[in-house]
């Protein structure tokens, strides 16, 4: 209970205690409590390619899923960089926003990440 009062007043005080988007880890101070599967994605906004990055994974299966804002989905190309990057092809998609969903079946993850096509 006092751990729970505690992160309640340190919310509410504004301290550092965060939890990033596309990443599985709480933050206090400079101490990490869990960090795992740690997805960045850049350019965004992108024009031709979208790169993806995995850290401290443990995804086996790694499937991308692109979707409209009104959830019409869109076939994508990926390639496969290296264990823990790949580089998705958006060349032929509209300009407009889209939800890139990341999902493992075998580990049950998914997250998904919005980006703009240019």
């Amino acid at each position: 209970m006092k751990k729970l009062l505690l992160v309640l007043v340190i919310m509410i005080s504004g301290s550092p205690l965060f939890a990033q988007s596309g990443q599985d880890f709480l933050s206090f101070g400079d101490e990490v409590l869990s960090q795992k599967n740690r997805i960045e994605i850049y350019p965004n906004p992108s024009v031709d390619f979208l790169n993806v990055v995995i850290e401290n994974s443990d995804l086996h299966n790694t499937e991308f899923v692109v979707h409209n804002i009104i959830g019409n989905q869109f076939t994508i190309n990926v390639e496969k960089l290296s264990d823990n990057e790949f580089r998705l092809d958006v060349r032929n998609l509209p300009a407009g926003y889209y939800l890139l969903a990341i999902k493992d079946d075998q580990s049950q993850f998914s997250k998904t990440f919005k980006f703009l096509k240019r």
